[in-house]
């Protein structure tokens, strides 16, 4: 069935090709991060689908075409042009089409803007990637005019998978964690095994594929959009990591009347030299104003003497955490879509306990850089800050 190409896969491809093979037409992924699901999927609807039989229409939906880009579709051109496939021409970029030549097949790509169009339309595969932030609704549509459904999501909380099962028959769940992947790097496996240990939120998550446990969302109102250059209140904050915990950097802007916050993530990454820190800064941010963790005064003072960056640590105190989060709740939260670690980190910080204003210290490196821009916006008188 498998093209002879020389390909690696893991236990999610194995697993979803014995699934079919027993005529399971909806596949479900409830795996751990770092499992290899989406890498695997695609794998299996490239290789035994789309390169195989004749005319089949595949559509993948995600929530956002970033998410699309730097995921499906980046694997997908992976592949085809390990396998001497790949062709420009048959990848229809404004659309996100890609049509092979030989048996016709399509393979589509759908985002949350462009759902719509996908919903009337029918289909031989559905492939939902992360369907916990699809809507029901959406997704009974797509799923209903398609054939094969594949599905895949981290189990980071309950939604609505059991009670859509419960109107069909013939599916199958799949659990698989990192350990079932072979290509997982090296680095990649410490750092879940480091946090696994020390989080047992995650470790239930992301080892066990066990829904997580919901202590309750800090931030729940919040949504995508454009960043509005219009607003007058603007600046950038920032939080530093290195090893495992990533340096971020965010532009904030505060819309104090109709009581919005924009937001929208420039980097996350770790591991980052103060050299390389600097370079990120000024390219993204020139020389306007940054409102830096003032835990790292040192590294604060080197990139404001030596590097010539607009940097200040931010104002902390007694209280301060639990201040700033509670004046953002008052806001509606707007990040725009290329902000998918800022993104990951609203849906995942939470509190310790319901009801109390005490904050698990994890999925907050970007939350935390945008407190620190947004406590300074909102307390001072200025509207612009530059050099």
């Amino acid at each position: 069935m498998v093209t002879e190409v020389e390909i690696g896969y893991g236990t999610c491809f194995k697993k979803t090709l014995q699934a079919y093979k027993a005529g399971k037409n909806i596949i479900i992924h409830k795996g751990g991060t770092g499992s290899g699901k989406t890498e695997d999927i695609i794998i299996f609807l490239l290789f035994c689908i789309a390169l195989e039989q004749e005319g089949k229409v595949i559509t993948i939906v995600s929530e956002s075409r970033p998410h699309l880009d730097i995921g499906a579709i980046r694997i997908l051109k992976k592949h085809l042009r390990n396998s001497g496939q790949w062709d420009e021409a048959h990848f229809n970029k404004v659309d996100a089409r890609y049509t092979h030549p030989g048996t016709g097949s399509i393979i589509e790509f759908f985002s949350a803007d462009r759902i719509g169009k996908a919903l009337g339309a029918r289909r031989d595969w559905l492939y939902g990637n992360e369907i916990n932030h699809i809507k029901l609704d959406v997704w009974e549509e797509l799923a209903r005019r398609s054939r094969y459904v594949i599905a895949d999501f981290n189990p980071t909380a309950e939604f609505w998978l059991e009670e859509w099962l419960a109107d069909y028959e013939r599916w199958e769940i799949i659990k698989t964690n990192y350990l079932d992947n072979p290509f997982c790097p090296d680095f990649e496996k410490e750092r879940i095994k480091i946090k696994a240990a020390r989080n047992e939120n995650f470790r239930r998550t992301h080892i066990d594929c066990e829904y997580g446990r919901s202590e309750g969302v800090v931030f729940t109102d919040w949504d995508f959009g454009p960043f509005d250059d219009s607003v007058q209140l603007q600046c950038y904050g920032q939080d530093y990591g290195f090893s495992e915990d990533p340096t971020t950097l965010v532009r904030v802007g505060v819309d104090k009347h109709n009581k919005k916050i924009y937001l929208d993530e420039k980097f996350a990454l770790p591991g980052l030299t103060t050299s390389r820190i600097a370079d990120l800064n000024r390219s993204h941010a020139a020389h306007e104003l940054i409102i830096a963790d003032s835990a790292e005064p040192r590294l604060i003072n080197e990139l404001r003497r030596e590097h010539q960056l607009n940097i200040k640590g931010a104002d902390k105190g007694p209280g301060s955490i639990t201040a700033g989060i509670t004046s953002m709740q008052d806001y509606q939260i707007i990040i725009t879509e290329g902000s998918q670690n800022l993104m990951k980190e609203l849906r995942n910080y939470v509190y310790l306990d319901r009801g109390t204003k005490i904050y698990i210290d994890d999925y907050n490196h970007s939350i935390d850089a945008a407190r620190y821009a947004f406590q300074f916006l909102t307390r001072s008188k200025q509207t612009h800050f530059t050099l």
